[in-house]
């Protein structure tokens, strides 16, 4: 049993590894000291065996420390911490590996794994970030753009009378008042937006990958994206289990 957690800017993901993921649970990123409390509860609530590795992902430093210690101090296990340094199977082909986020990497390796071939991964979170991994498990770089929920935040904090919406599927290109214009224009521009990067990669980078998607946003914004190979909800879990075999 594997515990896999990714710590995100916006939410955290637990899940556990048997022979799948199982149990996942997600919950507000919090630089609290709570989390002996919440993964001793998340063990005994599923009836599950306590962990005997632990591996995890993080875009926020101070928080991977906090849970680092509490996978110690329940299980007893040092976590394995996921870096650019570390065995991934991948091969960095851009300037300094170091800067990379741990998301990125652990989606990527997941990927490349489970889906073969050239690739273009696409992780719909607070950021909007695409990665290109090759076939041979080159790591090319990608793009990084503001997420739909940013912008939507962004939107209503930087204007006097815009509001600030509720997220969902727009009913119509055409808004027929304020609501339906912004979720017109956050979500069917947010999907061209990455299609047209997912254009450009293409044409300068000469391949015609496929395309896995994947993130909290992912099932707002895929639909108007055609080019859209597979969805895969756990792809940053596994490949976190990926890197830990890997690492074992």
């Amino acid at each position: 049993m594997l515990l896999l957690i990714d710590i995100g800017n916006t939410n955290t993901t637990i899940g556990l590894y048997d022979k799948g993921i199982k149990h996942v649970l997600k919950f507000k990123t919090e630089g609290q000291n709570k989390y002996s409390f919440l993964l001793d509860s998340f063990i005994k609530k599923h009836w599950v065996k306590p962990p005997e590795g632990a591996a995890i992902c993080s875009v926020v430093p101070k928080v991977t420390p906090l849970i680092s210690t509490a996978i110690r101090k329940v299980f007893s296990i040092e976590p394995l911490v996921v870096s650019s340094k570390i065995k991934s199977g991948l091969k960095f082909k851009i300037k300094n590996p170091a800067n990379l986020g741990a998301d990125r990497i652990a989606a990527a390796v997941g990927a490349h794994k489970l889906y073969k071939g050239d690739l273009i991964v696409v992780d719909f979170g607070t950021a909007t970030t695409l990665c290109v991994v090759t076939a041979n498990g080159e790591y090319r770089g990608g793009a990084i753009m503001p997420g739909i929920g940013i912008s939507a935040e962004a939107l209503s904090e930087k204007t006097a009378k815009l509001p600030c919406v509720k997220l969902k599927a727009p009913e119509r290109a055409i808004g027929r008042d304020t609501k339906e214009n912004i979720l017109a224009g956050l979500v069917l521009g947010h999907a061209g937006g990455v299609e047209r990067i997912i254009k450009e990669i293409k044409k300068e980078a000469g391949i015609n990958p496929k395309v896995i998607a994947t993130g909290g946003m992912v099932d707002l914004v895929s639909p108007y994206i055609k080019t859209i190979r597979a969805v895969n909800h756990f792809l940053t879990l596994e490949g976190l289990r990926i890197i830990y075999e890997l690492n074992a």
